[in-house]
């Protein structure tokens, strides 16, 4: 088994993603108070997610690349993968269903559809790429979830065999180049996707996964740029930094996918991860604390917006700045308990000895 390296920056970058899309999905408060201010703030807080989809890639990499290959390699992986996302999602999922009306649901037909879709993780809509689910819904945040599963079961799958990462990079070739091309349709990188008559096809077709893949990439070819000269590693990092300051807030390039804020955030990544060793002491502990509860709070902040924040008006809270900074703190109060009592709970009884809990560990995934 291969020793694992610990990217504390890696880590603060998953907080920062969580964080984005946090502020993101509350900006709406602040508009309520002063018009279109909150978008102008927090409008690009959606990048996040390609940020969780690049970092995944990193992290799946790092976690299969100790384990070797064949059948037990496989069962390994997938079993610590899902073990670190499934009992947090479906106990949270619960107190959605309860706080969002609970059996209420089961006299509206798109709502059963939507919570179905929650509990089996699949999509359900041919159109409204990415997503192909209502986002906008009690459970919309569990879209990326989809494409998480979708990413585990193939690097799953890959593992069976003696070449890992040429089966993958195969399977995805395939899946976002060659059968989009025979079944007649252009070639694109656009987050829109392809259209198929089928949101299964249509979710694995679509052109969002090369953020995975750019994570899996990374995580090949940066130990090898980490043996360039500093001086070197620092001019790079310097250089995507400008660029993506520059296409983010100045181009406005903020949207899902290569074709928007997803090079950006691959340049800057790799840089990150490069410089690693001498940014890991810069980095502030709380962000890389953020990055511990990352995943949690990107499940349990939509709670505010879903039922619990409703039975705060007896306070005679309101929405605006104060009611910003509120349903913030405790999102990040409830994913603090969350990760610990929960997260904490179901992982520690993973068994001794079990070779990728280590990497679980130093790596937590989003």
């Amino acid at each position: 088994m291969h020793n694992v390296k610990t990217y504390d920056s890696i880590q603060a970058f998953r907080g920062l993603a969580a964080l984005a899309v946090m502020l993101f999905h509350f900006r709406y408060l602040i508009n309520n108070e002063f018009p279109n201010t909150g978008n102008y703030l927090f409008g690009w807080g959606a990048i996040g997610v390609d940020l969780f989809f690049i970092i995944s890639g990193f992290v799946i990499t790092l976690s299969a690349q100790k384990l070797g290959t064949g059948i037990r390699a496989s069962l390994t992986f997938i079993k610590s993968r899902l073990k670190r996302i499934m009992p947090t999602y479906f106990i949270i999922l619960l107190v959605v269903f309860i706080l969002s009306g609970g059996m209420s649901i089961f006299h509206y037909s798109d709502k059963l559809a939507n919570f179905v879709s929650a509990l089996s993780f699949r999509p359900i809509y041919t159109s409204n790429a990415p997503f192909y689910i209502n986002d906008s819904g009690v459970y919309g945040v569990r879209w990326t979830l989809n494409y998480e599963i979708y990413f585990y079961l193939i690097s799953s799958l890959c593992l069976l065999t003696k070449r890992p990462l040429l089966c993958l990079l195969s399977f995805f070739m395939t899946a976002l180049v060659i059968i989009p091309i025979i079944s007649g349709q252009q070639f694109t990188l656009s987050s829109e996707g392809y259209q198929f008559n089928n949101p299964y096809l249509n979710l694995l077709t679509n052109p969002i996964s090369w953020m995975f893949i750019s994570g899996v990439l990374i995580a090949q070819l940066v130990p090898l740029a980490q043996r360039l000269p500093a001086p070197l590693r620092v001019t790079y990092l310097a250089c995507v930094t400008l660029y993506a300051v520059y296409s983010l807030f100045f181009l406005k390039q903020i949207g899902h996918g290569l074709l928007s804020s997803g090079l950006a955030l691959i340049f800057l990544m790799s840089g990150v991860v490069m410089n690693d060793t001498w940014l890991r002491r810069l980095t502030p502990r709380w962000l890389i604390f953020i990055g511990n509860i990352s995943y949690s709070l990107y499940l349990i902040h939509t709670l505010m917006n879903t039922g619990l924040g409703k039975r705060l008006a007896w306070t005679g809270l309101t929405d605006g700045v104060i009611g910003f900074v509120v349903y913030s703190l405790i999102s990040l109060i409830l994913a603090t308990l969350s990760h610990r009592y929960i997260e904490a709970l179901f992982f520690s009884r993973s068994k001794k000895g079990d070779q990728n809990r280590k990497a679980d560990n130093l790596l937590a995934d989003q």
